[in-house]
């Protein structure tokens, strides 16, 4: 299962890149592999922040060749990389790292422009794809958002005007769906509808709710409503589910 998004952030007061495969959520840490691998490089040809514009093709063919190398040498798994400081960081997890160091060198040979070094580390937890290199929850709801925008842009979509959004939650009880439709009408959100239990009986949350509120959706206005509905249901043991709204031309 498979999952790729980018996302900036900072890392250790620099600024970095992280592409990374978010579905590995759901089943990290594997007991399989608990051995963090990394392969690095410099950049060839860094931008002013040690990042770069876009992946050359050079670049996506070395990092394809890696993935498919350690894959066949270690059972290794891709789970993303980091680009920071002029370098360029893939990281692997497998059940151990005899064969890295050969693997890497394998893969120089067929890359001469690029020098690769390796290095491995016990990761059990994995705390370099969960604490180090997964998003914030914030930065997670930009992304998803993020991906939202970019299809309606795809049909023509103008951000700025405001059309009926709607946004859905899910409860443990109906208490606490009561307890959370009062905060949002505070906040300008009416009811759409009630999903009842017996419409959602596979769920541990069976009482949802669909809000929705007419407001532009740039970045910074759907960013915005979404942080307040997701806080707002945390409050209660809730959890948001995401949102959807007409094309608006």
């Amino acid at each position: 299962m498979e999952d790729w998004d980018y996302y900036i952030c900072d890392l250790d007061g620099e600024t970095a890149g992280v592409f990374l495969n978010l579905a590995l959520a759901g089943q990290a840490p594997d007991v399989e592999r608990r051995v963090s691998l990394r392969i690095a490089t410099p950049l060839i040809d860094p931008d002013e922040n040690g990042l770069t514009d876009g992946q050359s093709d050079d670049a996506a063919r070395l990092e394809d060749d890696l993935e498919e190398t350690l894959r066949a040498r270690l059972d290794a798994v891709y789970i993303g990389r980091i680009t920071h400081s002029g370098l360029r960081e893939f990281y692997f997890y497998a059940s151990g790292s005899q064969g890295v160091l050969e693997a890497a060198r394998e893969v120089q040979q067929r890359h001469p422009q690029y020098k690769l070094e390796a290095g491995s580390a016990a990761d059990p937890k994995w705390e370099q794809y969960l604490q180090v290199m997964y998003p914030t929850p914030e930065v997670l709801r930009s992304m998803r958002n993020q991906k939202v925008l970019a299809a309606l842009m795809d049909h023509g979509d103008d951000l700025t005007k405001p059309r009926p959004v709607d946004h859905v939650m899910y409860f443990g009880s109906t208490e606490a769906r009561h307890e959370f439709r009062r905060k949002a009408a505070e906040l300008g959100f009416a009811v759409r509808r009630e999903l009842n239990a017996e419409d959602e009986e596979d769920r541990e949350q069976p009482f949802g709710l669909i809000l929705w509120r007419q407001q532009p959706v740039d970045p910074a206005s759907i960013d915005a409503a979404t942080s307040q509905l997701e806080r707002l249901a945390a409050e209660v043991h809730g959890t948001y589910d995401g949102w959807e709204c007409p094309v608006a031309k």
